[in-house]
């Protein structure tokens, strides 16, 4: 790969592996999902020319240009010298640069790579004979990076391997993505249309599009697309810095199944709380109630340019209960709707939806892209590369290929399950399949998904699909893994055949999702079983309400799923009749005589495996209720305990959220298999059950358990649990202290837990522990204060403190045990500095401060800095092509967060403001070049903190300059310097930019200035931190910047230029001195310019 190629490029993640150990298998696995998810991916296929400049070139090709590494060892990793250098020098880079590591560990133990044994200890008998002086640090190399803590594939399947190596990279890089096809075929053209209508007019009008046609069509894919979703995109880098991609929009949220959704419980606050949380870029905000959440809404869309994509919306009512009316939505703010309603959009609408100003304009803005049947040539290249992975395709093949997609009428959820159902069959299976077609009047869809059901190697898929059809739709993977697992499924290899059948998809969150139609077509073959309902394997809903009242049930039942409390709204909004509910309450559901339902009617379900009954209410006795169940979910329970003749000792999930019981159960139960306790909003719970009995318990859930006061010793004997959640458990005051025996626990949630005061001591014996969370908590009133954290060194913990009201008596001076700390969230607390001892916190990965309102200042620590001075060269299609690039190292807000810490006035080694009167006239005179300053009080915004201060003139001092920000251009002069030697070196600049806004907009993006040497073709840049706000748009605002350069860089006769680039703000002059080792020459050009300029240059010669 040309080194040109590479150098205009900007990658997440460089891979670094073993080739003739991985590159044709798991590595090419690997870099498929990545790219597959939008996540840019080095990958050395053709392998950089390998001579005696590796370090040149992996710093210039790849690790200047990538923010996480993955390097994956495997057995002969260590036999490849150019794999090792590759790893020092990726070690090295991430010591200066905070560059991301994660370590795979393929087909190698980490304690192997550690202490190079095995084939590792092979490699270097043989290395020490010709290499002996890089051995060491190829040594010290390897124990380093097995002491990061990557990911070990040990007896996993490849595949979820992969997932989990997607979503670790996913979190680190906090990048929002869309499960979207594989392939895409024949969308070019409206995918064109939809990116010009996102275009056109973008800086000052709203739009809103409605993306329309028949269920299964593609309207979602095309919404997901990414030669859409690339229209959000941020530009920042200076190597691509052209006018198109300036920032179209500034936040994106993208709300899927919308229809769906709205109707679960809390569902359009869930929705709320999604778009909040996108478009605030993973600030979370607490939704109690959907006016809440439209408030806020309303209160965040009028400030940044946004684009919402609402995908499968039935009724314009949802959107109104979504986001209300007259929405205030930023100019330039794009929403886009799929819909299988091509009317839905009407000036009614609109005019009530925004407000009087956006509404104007929208009305000629709105839009509908109608998304037809593929074309006939579409159809079949899609259904080939479905099919063969390919779309060079024998002609034996192609025959029954063309025959084969005629019956789909060109919709695209047809073409690919058929085609995924088709892959690596014969082709006596694919006569048969065009048989059953031709048997189908209409090419029905229905019946065309079957095909691909039919197609599934066994029963043991097919009840599998039939399973997740009635149940588990939209539950997280790993959730439904441990129920079926219970119930014999080899679940995860099962799911992984339904994905490559295109039956089932995984999104972004881990959840198993369907399309309508693929939910219907197994519904329809549950259907078909029988047409007496209480014979049937699978019943949900109004049928197995029938089955329950009316006490039809038989011994083929395996799946019961009831929702009464959804199926009366239901049938509520079919006879327009109004249900009322209790307000503010969670729990409880009017259970009326006539929806009691009898014990009884459960008699005859003997292989009854699979059970949901919300909110229902049981009369009679449980003798002879099924005995065989795996997974019992009753959310409202009404009774106080479990019936002692219930007999639940198969069960392996048990869900009683919202329950009314005070304890569980009276004496200990026996549960050997279970693994789910879920007990959240069991509002009457006072005590935990004993857990004795329970031998097997990895996740228990006591989350809002209001009047929970009492943690049972037993807990203790929990030898397997991973997960415990007392969030919001308010009456809680204190812990067992045997809870340090739980060995495995890696996750504890104490948040919300007001009255705890303190935490056992033996908490620190938890080796497996990875989060801990105290948000909220009275921990602050501890005798020992934090203390207890220091008693022994924790292993890639994450600590939460957030709300905990630590001030700075409270937060211990010596952290220095918790060097191994990995995440540490200080957020909301009335601190006013940070202890000296987090310094020493060197894997610290993030650090939160959100909104610690009183700090003032914030140490010198490693997390801080992102990037450190760099040099790269930029490539062949960028506007400085063979520039050398020098970037100061800058503040990385995604790994520190201060938003809100409004008082801050200094970051250690980042940036320190202070008030200009602290300074003389004399030195402001030496910096500015200038005799006085207005000192009007101004408005300052800060980028980093997200706040706005009124103050008098600020100096800000970062990345080694030194600006001011003043109201006005009144009393500025330059020094004009006599001529100097030609041969002089130039020691530093002095920029003067007099500017004001060119629209409401000020807050994003940041804006920069560069100085570039066009004779030795440098280039230096600036990107500050904070900027002064003019009063209105006629207001002006003088910016001052003293800028050092380093020797030899700028010399007498070479020819520089600069540029700033305001996007959101209008150049009205600009000017430039220089100053020598001497003296000092003035060159200048202070130029009006017109509003909405977007960058200037100046050319002079020094």
């Amino acid at each position: 790969m040309a080194m040109s190629e590479i150098s205009r490029c900007t990658y997440h993640v460089f891979l670094s592996f073993r080739g003739a150990d991985t590159r044709k298998s798991f590595t090419d696995h690997l870099y498929t999902a990545l790219v597959h998810l939008g996540i840019q991916t080095f990958r050395d296929d053709e392998e950089i020319e390998r001579g005696n400049n590796i370090k040149d070139e992996i710093e210039k090709a790849i690790l200047h240009h990538s923010k996480i590494s993955i390097v994956v060892f495997s057995k002969n990793y260590a036999a490849s010298t150019w794999c090792l250098n590759e790893l020092v020098m990726i070690l090295e880079h991430k010591k200066s640069s905070k560059h991301i590591v994660l370590p795979v560990f393929y087909d190698v133990e980490p304690s192997q790579v550690k202490n190079q044994t095995g084939s590792y200890a092979e490699a270097f008998t043989q290395q020490e004979q010709n290499l002996e002086s890089m051995v060491k640090r190829w040594r010290n190399a390897l124990k380093e990076v097995a002491d990061i803590g990557g990911m070990v594939l040990q007896d996993r399947h490849e595949s979820q391997f992969i997932q989990d190596i997607v979503k670790e990279v996913q979190n680190k890089l906090h990048l929002i993505t869309l499960y979207v096809p594989l392939y895409l075929v024949g969308i070019d053209f409206i995918v064109i249309q939809i990116n010009q209508w996102l275009e056109q007019d973008r800086a000052n009008k709203v739009g809103i599009a409605t993306i329309c046609g028949v269920g299964g069509i593609g309207k979602t894919t095309i919404a997901k697309s990414k030669r859409v979703s690339t229209e959000i995109q941020y530009f920042y880098s200076f190597t691509r810095f052209r006018a198109k991609n300036i920032p179209r929009f500034e936040s994106f949220s993208f709300l899927a199944h919308v229809r769906e959704t709205s109707q679960d419980y809390n569902g359009l606050v869930c929705l709320q709380r999604q778009l909040i949380s996108d478009i605030l870029k993973g600030k979370s905000y607490k939704i109690y109630n959907t006016d809440n959440g439209i408030n806020k809404i309303k209160e965040i869309v009028c400030c940044r340019r946004v684009l919402l994509v609402l995908d499968d919306v039935d009724e314009l009512e949802k959107i109104r209960k979504l986001m209300g009316t007259q929405i205030p939505f930023h100019s330039g703010s794009k929403i886009i709707i799929t819909s299988r309603n091509r009317c839905l959009l009407n000036a009614h609408f609109i005019n009530q939806m925004f407000d009087s100003e956006a509404s104007t304009s929208c009305g000629g803005l709105s839009k509908l892209f109608e998304v037809k049947e593929l074309a006939s040539s579409d159809s079949l290249q899609l259904f080939n590369w479905y099919a063969f992975g390919h779309n060079f395709v024998l002609e034996s093949s192609m025959a029954y290929a063309r025959s084969l997609v005629k019956h789909c009428g060109g919709l695209l959820l047809a073409l690919q399950v058929l085609g995924s159902s088709l892959s690596s069959k014969s082709m006596s299976f694919w006569k048969s399949a065009l048989e059953n077609l031709e048997e189908i009047p209409d090419s029905k869809i229905q019946k065309i998904l079957r095909i691909s059901y039919d197609s599934l190697e066994d029963d043991h898929d097919k009840n599998l699909f039939l399973d997740i059809v009635c149940c588990f739709i939209g539950k997280h993977r790993d959730y439904t893994t441990t129920i079926l697992d219970g119930c014999d499924f080899s679940t995860t290899i099962g799911i992984e055949n339904l994905v490559g059948r295109s039956l089932l998809t995984i999104n972004e969150n881990n959840k198993l999702m369907m399309h309508q139609m693929i939910r219907d077509m197994g519904r329809e073959i549950i259907r078909q079983e029988s047409s007496d309902i209480g014979k049937r394997r699978r019943l949900w809903h109004k049928d197995a309400f029938d089955v329950i009242r009316e006490k039809i049930g038989s011994k083929t039942i395996k799946c019961l799923t009831l929702d009464l409390k959804g199926l009366l709204e239901d049938k509520a909004k079919r006879t327009n009749t109004t249900l009322h509910f209790p307000k503010h309450s969670k729990s409880q559901f009017p259970m009326s005589n006539d929806v009691d339902m009898e014990n009884q009617a459960f008699a005859k379900m003997k292989r009854l495996k699979l059970l949901q009954l919300d909110n229902v209410r049981l009369k009679g006795y449980f003798k002879d209720f099924p005995k065989r169940l795996r997974w019992l979910r009753w959310h409202g329970f009404c009774m106080q305990s479990f019936p002692v003749d219930f007999d639940i000792n198969e069960l392996v999930v048990l869900d009683m959220r919202n329950s009314k019981l005070k304890q569980v159960w009276k004496d200990t139960e026996c549960l050997p298999n279970l693994k789910i306790l879920n007990l959240n909003h069991s509002h009457s719970l006072l005590k935990t059950p004993s857990f004795s009995g329970l031998p097997r318990l990895e996740k228990l859930m006591l989350k809002d358990c209001i009047n929970l006061v009492e943690v049972d010793q037993s807990i203790g004997e929990l030898k397997m649990l991973t997960f415990l959640n007392l969030k919001d458990c308010t009456s809680l005051k204190h812990l067992p202290r045997i809870i340090g025996s739980l060995i495995s626990l890696e996750e504890l949630i104490l948040s919300g837990c007001s009255r705890l005061d303190d935490v056992p001591r033996e908490l620190h014996n938890m080796e497996s522990l990875k989060v801990l969370n105290l948000d909220e908590t009275a921990i602050y009133q501890s005798r020992l204060g934090l203390q207890w954290l220091l008693l022994k060194r924790s292993k890639g913990l994450g600590l939460s403190l957030e709300s905990c009201k630590l001030s700075n008596d409270v937060m211990p001076n010596d952290l220095c045990n918790l060097a191994s700390l990995k995440s540490l969230n200080l957020s909301r607390n009335p601190f006013h500095y940070l202890p000296e001892s987090l310094r020493n916190l060197t894997k610290l990965d993030e650090l939160l401060l959100t909104s610690c309102t009183e700090l003032q200042m914030i140490p010198k620590l490693p997390i801080l800095l992102n990037v450190f001075d760099c040099n790269f060269i930029v490539g062949d299609n960028s506007p400085f092509q063979g520039y050398r690039v020098i970037l100061p190292h800058f503040f990385s807000s995604t790994r520190c967060v201060i938003f809100g810490c409004e008082n801050l006035t200094e970051v250690e080694d980042v940036f320190k403001l202070e008030p200009i009167e602290n300074f003389e006239a004399e030195e402001i005179k030496r910096l500015f070049n200038v005799d006085s300053i207005n000192r009007n009080r101004l408005q300052l915004y800060s980028y980093l903190t997200d706040s706005i201060r009124l103050a008098t003139p600020q100096v800000l001092q970062e990345c080694g300059k030194t600006s001011t920000f003043f109201v006005g251009t009144s009393n500025l002069f330059f020094f004009l310097p006599t001529p100097s030697h030609p041969d002089e070196k130039i020691h530093r600049f002095s920029l003067c930019i007099v500017f004001s806004l060119a629209s409401d907009q000020v807050l994003e993006p940041v804006p920069s200035v560069y100085i570039f040497n066009e004779t030795k073709r440098i280039m230096l840049t600036y990107r500050t931190s904070f900027i002064g706000i003019p009063q209105t748009n006629d207001n002006t605002m003088l910016w001052l910047i003293h800028w050092p350069v380093m020797d030899n860089q700028f010399e007498g006769g070479d020819l520089v230029s600069c540029m700033v680039v305001p996007i959101h703000l209008s150049i009205r002059k600009f000017g430039v001195t220089y100053e020598s080792e001497h003296n000092t020459r003035y060159e200048s050009g202070f130029s009006h310019l017109s509003t909405g300029t977007i960058r200037l240059w100046h050319n002079y010669s020094i």
